[in-house]
């Protein structure tokens, strides 16, 4: 068994681990708060999944970057929220029902949303990214869809023990998570270079910017509510995005440079948006 083929096993499954996680400790009533709370749940649609998206495919257009860079980009706009975002959240003053709402229903519209976005990049937009949708929903359904699914049963059967055992699961697969993009790091520095300097960088920077400003401004009156929600659309899950892309590209280096790059891009960028919000004054809880 090569090196490539044990990262995207440990990557498929440190993401079923932290999607499994979530939804262990889920409470039905924040699972669901952006459906009672639909004006919130459709701006936060409108912000994570269309605005960043549209940045992305233009970029992808305007900009004269490797047709796998490119498919990276897409991936990564179309991408749900990252499982360990919420601790960042809360401390940016993220309501818990607003913080696990965005976070399962981002989750879940991703398996309809992201084949369906990356079919219309091509189709109406013109940016052919050679990612099979068929093979998009077979992804999304193995690492989202079926452990969610899995972590809203087991709750129902592991009592006072639920939130101890989220805890250890969902550690587990950060750890993995991390393990990999840090292996990934070392052996595809030469390629980030490269991608660099394809004027990626520049696109990256204008998705998370883009993805700030929309979740600012789209996300209500709420302080707490507007940290969460600009943190949402400007972060994005790697590993489901390294997942879509190794299943269709498994041997182009271009592309886990390019999502490695986003992450660290949005990252950097979230560090003074975090210290602003951390400095004004904290909102209500729900």
């Amino acid at each position: 068994m090569t090196l490539a083929i044990i990262l995207k096993l440990l990557l498929v499954l440190s993401v079923v681990l932290m999607v499994f996680g979530l939804a262990l400790r889920a409470k039905a009533a924040d699972a669901l708060y952006f459906v009672t709370h639909w004006q919130l749940g459709l701006r936060a649609f409108v912000s994570i999944f269309v605005v960043v998206p549209l940045i992305a495919i233009t970029m992808a257009k305007v900009l004269d970057l490797h047709p796998v860079v490119k498919a990276a980009m897409v991936a990564v706009s179309l991408s749900p929220l990252p499982p360990i975002l919420p601790g960042k959240m809360m401390r940016a003053g993220g309501r818990a029902c607003y913080v696990t709402g965005l976070l399962v229903g981002s989750t879940l519209l991703s398996v309809i949303v992201t084949p369906l976005g990356i079919m219309l990049a091509g189709d109406v937009f013109g940016v052919d990214i050679g990612i099979s949708a068929k093979k998009v929903v077979t992804t999304l359904g193995i690492t989202i869809l079926l452990p969610l699914l899995a972590g809203f049963g087991a709750a129902a059967f592991l009592g006072s023990a639920v939130d101890k055992a989220s805890q250890v699961i969902s550690k587990i697969g950060t750890v993995l998570l991390v393990a990999v993009a840090l292996v990934l790091l070392v052996r595809l520095g030469p390629a980030m270079i490269d991608v660099i300097g394809q004027g990626t960088l520049v696109a990256l920077l204008a998705m998370s910017i883009a993805g700030l400003a929309a979740g600012y401004l789209l996300a209500g009156s709420n302080r707490g509510d507007k940290a969460t929600l600009a943190l949402a659309s400007a972060t994005r899950h790697p590993g489901i995005a390294l997942a879509i892309l190794l299943q269709n590209f498994p041997d182009a280096q271009l592309a886990p440079a390019a999502i490695v790059l986003a992450l660290l891009v949005s990252l950097l960028i979230s560090i003074p948006f975090m210290r602003m919000m951390k400095n004004q004054a904290p909102a209500t809880g729900a």
